[in-house]
Order: C-alpha cells, then structure tokens, then sequence
C-alpha cells in the first residue's frame, strides 16, 4: 500500500489526474466503484440511525398503549368476578 506524506509528516489523499485515468481505465473505473460503495455504506449507515430513531418512539407509543389496554382488561375482568 502506498502512502503519501506531506512536508508535515501526516498523511494526505492522493492526487489522481486525468492523464492516470487516462493510462489505466480499469483503474479508474475501480477507483469510482470504491468511492461509491463507501458512499453507500455511509448512507445507509446514517438511514439506519435515523430508522432506529424513529422505531424507539414507535416502541414507546405502543407501551403505552399496551399498559392502556392491559389496565382495562383487568378492570374488565374484575369487573366479571364480582357478578
């Protein structure tokens, strides 16, 4: 693997110029490929944040409405023992 440094001793991107694509195609059409898989992934990474966001307040509704309906069948059922 090739790593490039600048004077600073930290590492930067590379440069990739027309001329190098030019010269390998495969290259370069491997390069794009790459570029966008990591695009994706880094989308649906963030829609699956958001899509959990979103389930979390759907759970918290339906507990809610779970404890409801669970409040009026005991009500319900006691209701029936005593006749």
């Amino acid at each position: 693997m090739i790593y490039l440094y600048n004077k600073k001793k930290t590492m930067s991107l590379p440069t990739i110029s027309f001329k190098e694509f030019a010269k390998n195609p495969i290259v370069a059409l491997l390069f794009m490929c790459l570029v966008a898989i990591g695009y994706l992934y880094i989308s649906q990474t963030n829609n699956f944040k958001e899509q959990i966001e979103r389930l979390e307040s759907d759970v918290e509704v339906l507990k809610k409405d779970n404890k409801e309906l669970n409040d009026k069948i005991i009500q319900i059922l006691s209701e029936v023992k005593k006749v």
